[in-house]
């Protein structure tokens, strides 16, 4: 092997070393935002808005470190590591903004890039769901029809992307599995709406007979 070969066999090393080592500190920045924007949105749902509010924190935190890290090769903006973490956190921020103040953030609002962002609003609507049945649960109908009006909202807004794989990869299936959780909901909601009008009418008829 001549020398120069060497060298460059070297050169070449040393660069795939950083490679790696830039991989696996994305790796563990990644799976912090994950871990913390799960835990964001489970407070969400027992009201903990302590917990929501340190959990989103250390989300937005560790996705900023992982951004810059990524700007290190701008080749990795679009790995499934750092979309993935993109993903989760606009999940978190999307719900909490719609159950506290019934707002649809932007993606310029989030700084996430737009298929991360349209894959966290997908998201989104499972939970809401979850906090429509909660609603339901809670004998609060008019709360559950508010949520199923937003997931309405999502799912318009998705159907509106109507592109190939090529362009916006798995937003067919995003779109399937939001139109699923919604005619779900819809259904739940009707049953608990005709429950309730059947109390209100056996209540009457038991005031009439008194």
């Amino acid at each position: 092997m001549g020398l120069d070969l060497k060298k460059t066999i070297d050169k070449m090393r040393r660069h795939f070393d950083t490679q790696e080592a830039l991989r696996e500190r994305m790796l563990e920045l990644s799976r912090e935002v994950i871990r913390a924007s799960s835990r964001a949105i489970a407070a969400m749902h027992r009201g903990d808005s302590a917990t929501v509010r340190k959990a989103l924190s250390q989300a937005n935190s560790a996705l900023a470190s992982l951004a810059k890290a990524a700007k290190g090769d701008p080749a990795w903006m679009d790995s499934g590591i750092v979309q993935s973490a993109y993903q989760e956190y606009c999940e978190a921020r999307l719900v909490r903004a719609l159950l506290k103040q019934g707002k649809l953030l932007r993606p310029e609002e989030l700084k996430a890039p737009y298929l991360a962002y349209l894959g966290g609003l997908a998201d989104a609507a499972g939970e809401l769901r979850r906090h429509a049945l909660d609603s339901i649960r809670a004998d609060r109908v008019d709360a559950a029809e508010r949520t199923l009006k937003q997931m309405e909202d999502i799912y318009e807004l998705l159907m509106s992307f109507d592109y190939p794989d090529a362009i916006l990869p798995g937003m067919r299936r995003r779109q399937d599995m939001v139109r699923g959780v919604l005619e779900k909901t819809r259904g739940d909601l009707t049953t608990a709406l005709r429950q309730q009008k059947l109390e209100r009418a056996l209540e009457r008829a038991k005031r009439k007979a008194r």
